[in-house]
């Protein structure tokens, strides 16, 4: 499991007031990674700037399908591609009630809660900026025996940069 050391290009800071989620979101977004064990799960928490997430939505890790086609070599036990109609539908839904984005959550199997050099890759575009902004990353690690830990992983745009912190 220590193999995923080589693999984060961000992790949680110890030190870092842990980050509160509502309880039963959080929930949710777990049960969610249990079911789709031993592959990623992948999805987002909708809501307001104010209210904060109100709402998960549940997305289909097409990873398979893109490694099928070609489009990459990391199989959906170790990487996730939400379905972009799933993605497009969800944004427009939050944005016709008034609510947006708040983050993209998926979970990382049989290894730690980080952010892996793929995944900022594919929450940033080709400026360097995330191409969701505002939006934060939320990853859960999940084994066969159920989650072991989340962190949520804000954008700092002075440094440029993930700062990740746990989740309670």
């Amino acid at each position: 499991m220590d193999e995923w050391r080589e693999r984060a290009a961000v992790v949680s800071d110890p030190d870092a007031e842990p980050a509160e989620l509502p309880r039963e979101l959080l929930l949710e977004v777990f049960q969610h990674a249990r079911e789709c064990y031993p592959e990623e799960c992948c999805g987002l928490l909708i809501g307001t700037e104010v209210d904060g997430p109100l709402h998960v939505v549940r997305c289909a890790n097409v990873q398979s399908q893109r490694v099928a086609r070609g489009e990459s070599n990391l199989a959906a036990s170790r990487a996730f591609w939400i379905d972009e109609q799933e993605l497009l539908h969800a944004l427009r839904a939050a944005e016709s009630v008034g609510e947006r984005l708040l983050c993209i959550y998926h979970s990382h199997v049989d290894a730690a809660a980080y952010l892996s050099h793929t995944d900022v890759a594919g929450a940033l575009g080709p400026d360097g900026e995330p191409l969701y902004p505002g939006a934060a990353q939320l990853v859960v690690s999940i084994g066969e025996s159920g989650v072991d830990a989340a962190a949520l992983f804000e954008w700092d745009p002075e440094a440029r940069a993930f700062r990740g912190r746990a989740v309670r």
